[in-house]
């Protein structure tokens, strides 16, 4: 697994919920590094903030799927706006977690992914 955020407080948090679970191949704190690392690394799932620097994350999807990389793109995001929900689809997304759902929908998102299934947050909290 490998984890695109530029928090790296958000980036520690969620490696210390999946560390014992799943294999975290590494890390990055911008699009570009994240897109840098997921051609190098093929990780199975990667999971990817929306906004970042240098490269937003539906940019970095994007080019992920144009690459014809096999990777799961699991979106971990502060935004609940539908537009950006379906942006994250259109780019190549099987998952979509709010950040403010994280403890609640993290793991779930990732085995619902695993098993070639759509995931997104419940806007309900």
């Amino acid at each position: 697994m490998l984890l695109v955020d530029d928090h790296p407080g958000f980036l520690d948090e969620v490696s210390g919920l999946l560390i014992d679970e799943y294999n975290i191949v590494g890390t990055a704190r911008d699009g570009r590094s994240g897109l840098d690392a997921a051609r190098k690394s093929h990780a199975e799932i990667i999971l990817l903030d929306i906004e970042m620097p240098l490269l937003n994350g539906i940019e970095v999807a994007r080019a992920i799927r144009q690459a014809g990389l096999k990777s799961k793109v699991v979106f971990l995001t502060m935004h609940a706006d539908p537009d950006y929900v379906t942006a994250a689809f259109k780019a190549g997304a099987q998952g979509y977690i709010f950040k403010s759902h994280l403890h609640r929908d993290l793991k779930l998102a990732l085995e619902t992914v695993l098993a070639n299934r759509v995931f997104v947050s419940r806007y309900a909290s």
